[in-house]
């Protein structure tokens, strides 16, 4: 039974993203980005509680840090009702972000996702189910399609659905100028090319889930 995923947009020899992996341990669910090294990662608990926080193996390696101050933020979610499924996260990588990147070392399966217009972005969607045998995950459509599921132990599943979306690039532009300006105000060297970060976002306003959303500062 498959209890990790590797995904990305863009192709292993081309113009890519990062590559990001979700993973379920128990009846907890885990997302990172390869960009975060072991440094820090998304926890979404079989209890509802949420995290954007550096991993206990940055806390080791800062001596002044306490395991209670590694958290960037925190929020819950609610369980999945009726046979709906529940969205509790997002990723989104606008296509403007792909950057020509050395292959990876290793041949894990990566879960490529190209072909999208360059002014578009790729979402990623995360969703919970309730306990099912079998994987529920719906038939891809013409909005969305299904990447993978992974079965948690409570045969909870967390399935992940591709869209491809419109995002502003003033928006973008502007989120990237923010970024500089605060790295440049704690003292940080100038961006280089190879610099991405990734934005945690806040819901919209409209209803949806927390998310990352990934960017190159040059």
């Amino acid at each position: 039974m498959r209890t990790e995923a590797r995904f990305a947009v863009g192709s292993r020899s081309g113009p890519r993203s990062t590559i990001w992996k979700a993973w379920v341990h128990g009846d907890d669910a885990y997302i990172a980005s390869r960009m975060f090294g072991s440094d820090m990662k998304v926890s979404i608990h079989a209890s509802g509680e949420c995290q954007w926080s550096a991993t206990g193996t940055w806390v080791q390696r800062e001596p002044n840090t306490k395991n209670a101050e590694r958290h960037v933020h925190r929020w819950r979610v609610a369980q999945p009702a009726g046979n709906e499924a529940l969205l509790v996260f997002r990723v989104e990588i606008p296509m403007s972000e792909l950057r020509p990147l050395p292959e990876p070392n290793d041949k894990k399966k990566v879960w490529w996702v190209g072909g999208t217009p360059p002014e578009s972005t790729v979402r990623f969607l995360f969703y919970l189910t309730r306990p099912n045998e079998t994987d529920p995950a719906p038939h891809s459509s013409l909005q969305t399609k299904h990447l993978f599921s992974l079965r948690l132990r409570s045969s909870r599943w967390l399935v992940v659905l591709v869209e491809i979306i419109s995002l502003s690039a003033g928006d973008i532009a502007a989120v990237r100028k923010q970024v500089i300006a605060q790295a440049k105000s704690r003292g940080l060297a100038a961006p280089a090319p190879e610099h991405r970060v990734s934005v945690f976002i806040q819901p919209p306003a409209e209803g949806g889930a927390h998310g990352l959303l990934e960017l190159c500062l040059i």
